[in-house]
């Protein structure tokens, strides 16, 4: 009871903090209508120490009522679905039992191919039609320099990922940060790219726009799964971690 009583609590305060860092530092992206964000640090923190379903509680609620009190009530719907799952996957991802080596064979192929049809699309949609899905890009020259700052941004990100993964990984073993821990945030983090991606395209009857979120989504996850490896490893050292949070829980 006393643990129960402990999780909700803690349920409840990293609720409260990814609302809080959603809030708080918000950078519109440019070309969309969206903005990016520190949230996803403490989304990581949530599915990590209070596992997949406290955790994706956590995650959306925080998420979708940060949307709803900060002006974007229309992505309320999209966001708690999109972060819930978030949370929901490193929660998942991040247990010690997990066996995530299949799974994160078929996610990286999906990123792949993911990538690739993003500049294919680039690269096969008409200057004069992506004038009217953008309205920054009021002229054809313009346009081409807005295409070309993208497949840059891409190519950048292409790289970034693994990058990150292996930097992330190099560290892992100093900060007590578990693989499993770090491909859930890869995973999680991919995730949601692709689904405000998805969303957003829905939204706005366009899936050419939406590609203009792509590298700065990516650069949100990858801030927050940096600034979430050094929290999560100064918790573990006052012994607050998924071990002590979750045992009565399993």
């Amino acid at each position: 009871m006393k643990n129960n009583l402990k999780l909700l609590i803690y349920t409840a305060l990293m609720t409260a903090f990814v609302f809080i860092t959603t809030s708080i530092i918000k950078i519109p992206i440019p070309f969309t209508n969206g903005y990016i964000h520190a949230g996803d640090m403490c989304i990581f923190i949530a599915g990590i120490l209070l596992g997949p379903f406290y955790g994706g509680f956590a995650a959306g609620v925080g998420s979708g009522l940060a949307d709803f009190l900060g002006g974007y009530a229309h992505w309320v719907i999209p966001t708690l679905i999109i972060k819930t799952l978030m949370g929901m996957i490193i929660g998942y991802f991040a247990r010690p039992n997990t066996n995530t080596k299949p799974l994160v064979v078929g996610v990286m192929l999906v990123w792949i191919a993911s990538l690739l049809g993003f500049f294919y699309t680039l690269v096969n949609t008409n200057i004069e039609n992506l004038t009217t899905h953008i309205e920054e890009a009021t002229t054809i020259a313009l346009a081409l320099e807005v295409v070309a700052s993208l497949k840059t941004q891409l190519l950048v990100v292409s790289i970034g990922v693994p990058a990150l993964v292996f930097i992330l990984w190099f560290f892992k073993n100093h900060i007590k940060v578990s693989y499993n821990q770090l491909i859930g945030m890869i995973v999680s983090g991919i995730w949601m790219v692709l689904g405000y991606y998805v969303a957003a395209g829905i939204m706005y009857g366009s899936f050419i726009a939406p590609i203009f979120s792509i590298p700065w989504n990516i650069v949100q996850f990858g801030i927050g799964g940096i600034l979430a490896y050094m929290v999560i490893a100064a918790l573990d050292k006052a012994n607050i971690n998924s071990k002590s949070l979750l045992k009565n829980n399993k």
